[in-house]
């Protein structure tokens, strides 16, 4: 006992040493002028504030050392450097105009930090304010258009992040510091997360990210939170968006305090839809939705760090597309008429409302416990995090039983991450850390597509980076373990899938009890030629264990409107992904490129299951899909052009490819893997000006040009997939701030005009491209959204 008080006593000693404070103001480099309302944040500290009145700013308490330094705000290039603090600094900082943010950002989630542009992994971020200037249907919207991003979709609310080709349970979602675990192998299951509470997403294009898990194979999508600016008494803001194609409403309020080392946020978030609509289809029937959403964070801020405690509630309610017509190509629902079923046409009052099908929906809801802490240790931290989630997805599918789930899956998440940053010797930064999972899902619904089960996942990973002269050599080393234990499957009478033996017929699944480990690592390169062009190259192996899902579905799945069957002897996937690609710039362009290659052994897919005349093979009038493997070979290019002739004018031309190869491909109809994103470029031109007049501020016009090229590799075996043809869409944005004679912001607003020509069209990763075709114009599937206004307007309250 006597060592463990020593012990502690010691690390409050260390934790405790001499404070110092950090000040100074913002300024604009060309004109002088202070910069009010700029961003400031010391990342290893984990410690945000904003400039106030004469662009002054604080951080009370710091601890002596070195730290990184960010500065963003909108209307100037994104400002960092290392600062050493050995007694009270102040600090004048000036901040170059530019038209467009370039992303010169630190990122969190690859390491304890990173600058962009010294990083072998490629990266990509989108700030709240980037966000706003966009008119984006749901979160994962908000991010597609980033170089090599996509999403597979279904309709405009459900959307999938895709990186690189690489999507479900080989993308890792992580939502301030925890695994996002919602069901996320379902093509149709949506992202659990207030799209309102976002104030930055960072973006891991590959399996070079080694901090969170093994099954990021495909990348790492990490979503950060806003938190309260240091100094903040009671403030918030109110965020109201309409969006003209949903008649969509949403509304989202917030307060705030941080003063004195205590802080606390709520949050309130809504949002109702309609059925969108387009040229070809009208109201698309099944499309409307709403959601509510609560939020909360509570914490304290000393001299030896910070522990928070944060709570989430996600509630979203959407009915379900299945794309059914009459003879006439009007859109039917099932009804019970003399107690049997029968298919009536929808009638347009249907259309234009907004009430939720009993019958054909899905009710989704989502809550998360947070324990999140920092321990500053002389010069190392040591952070925890811990976390309980429960997840409730009810699909509802039957007429006859319309208040009874169909499916009902309760997944419960436990989740640790705890990670030591050791102090920085002779430019070497390394941390150590383990982080693990452990789930429990239960059915509770009438049917069931897969068994019960319970997974535990347990990592360690090392990550360290050495800078010297013109180079930076960043790795590290992972390993995980994972015991999965599925429980048996039963059928009844009635042929109907079931967890329990009572009133069973016949065991159809027996049960599985497997473990899979492997070693994972990364390393890479970043050499700066001169100080303008930097070169990089990374290679890292991912490993993916295989999904429950995988390995034991065998019934019909509501929400994607198909049968769907596993296979027991799955394998886990192995990938090798090399990077290599360079960076240029200087003050008027930017130029980045990345090439690609990921090899992965035993790749996972689903595809078509054909009948011996065949035909689709057809199990209660839906169609089969079965998971199947092959190795495959993914590669691509990404880049991107910014010229910034002047500050206040910017021209940016982004480029996205990715090929998928089935390499256990018989013949050339099932040679591609399926749901690849077809080549896409992105052409924008943006005009900005600081000011206009006395009260009106961050005026810009921007102009997009978003051409998709025609998606020809594709799954033909078994009509898994059809050709999809190219497509432009044109869209347009405005937006602007007004303040008051004290400078402080009275409200900003964004309007976005997206598809402004009203374009019919299918992407090629809609799921809803292959529902039934129209018997009046034999078009087959359901069209994307036609022509969309967005309107933000943000209130702060001071």
């Amino acid at each position: 006992m006597k060592k463990l008080l020593l012990l502690l006593g010691i690390l409050y000693s260390i934790s405790t040493q001499a404070q110092v404070r950090l000040q100074g103001n913002v300024i604009a480099s060309d004109t002088k002028e202070e910069i009010i309302g700029a961003n400031l944040y010391l990342v290893e500290l984990r410690r945000g504030t904003l400039s106030q009145s004469a662009g002054k700013f604080s951080f009370e308490e710091v601890k002596k050392g070195s730290y990184m330094l960010q500065i963003s705000h909108i209307g100037y290039k994104t400002f960092t450097q290392k600062i050493s603090i050995k007694s009270d600094s102040t600090f004048q900082i000036a901040l170059t105009p530019s038209a467009v943010s370039l992303e010169e950002v630190i990122v969190s989630g690859s390491a304890s930090k990173t600058v962009v542009k010294e990083s072998p992994i490629p990266i990509a971020a989108l700030s709240k304010t980037q966000w706003l200037q966009s008119g984006s249907t749901n979160l994962v919207d908000a991010i597609s258009k980033l170089p090599g991003m996509s999403q597979i979709t279904t309709g405009a609310t459900l959307s999938k992040p895709i990186i690189r080709g690489l999507g479900f349970n080989r993308v890792i979602t992580m939502h301030d510091g925890v695994r996002q675990e919602d069901n996320q192998w379902g093509e149709e299951h949506s992202l659990h997360i207030d799209e309102y509470s976002i104030d930055r997403y960072e973006i891991i294009r590959g399996a070079g990210s080694l901090m969170y898990g093994s099954d990021g194979i495909g990348g790492v999508m990490s979503v950060i939170s806003i938190l309260p600016a240091e100094n903040t008494p009671l403030a918030g803001n109110i965020l109201y968006n309409y969006q003209s194609n949903q008649g969509f409403h949403g509304v989202s309020g917030t307060l705030v305090h941080n003063q004195n080392g205590l802080l606390w946020q709520a949050r309130f978030s809504m949002k109702d839809g309609q059925n969108y609509q387009n040229k070809y289809d009208g109201r698309v029937w099944g499309s409307n939705f709403n959601e509510l959403n609560f939020s909360g964070i509570v914490g304290v801020q000393k001299k030896w760090g910070y522990s928070r405690l944060y709570f989430s509630k996600f509630g979203q309610n959407i009915n379900i597309i299945d794309g059914q017509r009459d003879s006439q190509g009007h859109f039917v629902k099932s009804v019970l008429e003399n107690g049997e079923e029968t298919l009536v046409t929808v009638s347009s009052q249907e259309l234009e409302g907004r009430a939720i099908n009993p019958s054909n929906s899905q009710a989704l809801s989502n809550y998360k416990w947070t324990s999140s802490s920092l321990f500053q240790l002389g010069a190392s931290s040591l952070s925890f995090v811990f976390s309980y989630t429960q997840n409730h997805r009810r699909e509802y599918g039957n007429i006859f039983r319309p208040s009874e789930p169909d499916l009902y899956f309760f997944l419960q998440n436990y989740y640790y991450d705890i990670r030591l940053h050791l102090p920085e010797r002779n430019q070497w930064e390394t941390s150590i850390g383990s982080n693990g999972l452990w789930q429990n899902m239960n059915n509770k619904g009438n049917e069931t597509l897969y068994p019960n089960f319970n997974l535990a996942d347990k990592g360690i990973f090392v990550f360290s980076k050495k800078k010297w002269n013109n180079w930076i050599v960043s790795g590290g080393l992972r390993y995980d373990y994972r015991q999965l234990n599925i429980s048996q499957l039963y059928v009844d009478a009635n042929g109907k899938f079931q967890t329990s033996p009572q009133g069973a017929v016949e065991e159809r699944f027996s049960g599985l009890s497997n473990s899979y480990s492997n070693i994972t690592g990364s390393l890479g390169v970043v050499y700066k030629l001169n100080s303008n062009l930097s070169l990089r190259t990374n290679t890292a192996r991912g490993f993916r264990a295989p999904s429950v899902p995988e390995l034991s579905s065998n019934g019909e799945h509501a929400g994607t409107y198909r049968y769907e069957i596993g296979h027991v002897n799955q394998k886990s996937e192995v990938s090798l992904q090399t990077d290599i690609g360079f960076t240029w710039e200087n003050r008027q362009w930017y130029l980045d490129v990345s090439w690609f290659r990921n090899q992965i052994q035993h790749y996972t897919y689903s595809e078509r299951v054909q009948a011996p005349n065949g035909k689709d093979s057809i199990i209660n009038q839906v169609p089969v899909f079965r998971y199947v493997q092959g190795n495959a070979l993914l590669q691509g290019l990404e880049a991107t052009v910014n010229f910034t002739p002047v500050p206040w004018l910017s021209f940016n031309q982004s480029y996205s490819m990715v090929k998928g190869i089935n390499q256990q491909a018989i013949n050339d109809s099932s040679k591609y893997l399926p749901f690849m994103p077809p080549a896409r470029w992105i052409s924008q031109v943006k005009w900005s000006k600081k000011t206009w007049g006395k009260y009106v501020e961050n005026v810009y016009f921007l102009a997009e040009l978003e051409h998709h090229q025609t998606q020809n590799q594709v799954l033909l075996a078994y009509n898994t997939e059809t050709i999809t043809p190219a497509y432009t869409l044109v869209n347009l944005g405005t937006g602007m701030t007004w303040r008051n004679k004290d400078k402080k912001t009275i409200a900003s607003l964004y309007i976005n005009v997206n598809n402004l020509f009203d374009l019919a069209y299918q992407n090629h990763q809609s799921r809803l491209k292959y529902l039934d075709t129209n018997p009046t114009t034999q078009r087959r599937g359901v069209y994307n959204m036609g022509r969309n206004v967005s309107i933000k307007l943000v209130v702060p309250i001071h």
